[in-house]
């Protein structure tokens, strides 16, 4: 039990197969929730943007708090080697121009990449236009990355963690992670009130 240490792959408690395994069992524990919830219809994602059910962000937010919770309670009791967490870098601009593709996509089709492949799954034909879309978009960028590789690869800070810019450590990043998703959570109610008030 000396190498029972989070991650298992990682610390070599599990081969790669067995990795592989549980990634796919997992993965599709996560798309039978999505559907079971109704997270597959586009229209959930939609009103969000529009302000009309926060439903997402809410339950996004509750997943990380959750998620984070359990990391620092893990890394506490020694079961968890939070440095060994894969953490990508920072790139400013390309995060920033990304995102905002990202949002617009989203927008526009009402799903994201794993509530799409979930819908897909269901056999939801606008989930599959969706994914056809990722898919000429992954193209798109493959063609056109010689003429961005500059933007790309810009800005780049590294792997930074909250408290990388206002100290301490692994659990000053765990209280603002919560403080930062709680804020987040109520600065979207706040925005659908005032837009609820606005359609009256």
């Amino acid at each position: 039990m000396d190498n029972f240490i989070l991650p298992l792959f990682k610390n070599g408690f599990i081969s790669n197969e067995a990795n592989l395994f549980f990634a796919i069992v997992l993965g599709f524990a996560f798309g039978f929730v999505l559907e079971r919830s109704g997270f597959t219809r586009s229209q959930f994602i939609v009103d969000t943007f529009y302000l009309r059910d926060l439903a997402v962000p809410k339950i996004m937010g509750i997943a990380v708090i959750t998620t984070t919770t359990w990391f620092i309670i893990f890394a506490f009791l020694g079961i968890l080697d939070l440095k060994a967490l894969f953490s990508p870098p920072t790139y400013v601009w390309p995060y920033v121009v990304g995102g905002l593709l990202f949002g617009v996509g989203m927008v526009m089709a009402g799903y994201c990449p794993g509530t799409a492949v979930a819908g897909a799954g269901t056999g939801k034909s606008d989930a599959w236009i969706f994914l056809f879309g990722i898919a000429f978009g992954m193209f798109l960028y493959f063609l056109i990355y010689p003429y961005i590789d500059q933007l790309a690869s810009s800005s780049k800070l590294g792997v930074l963690k909250l408290h990388d810019l206002f100290g301490g450590n692994e659990y000053t990043s765990y209280i603002l992670t919560v403080v930062l998703e709680i804020g987040i959570i109520l600065f979207l109610m706040f925005l659908q009130k005032i837009a609820q008030r606005g359609e009256k």
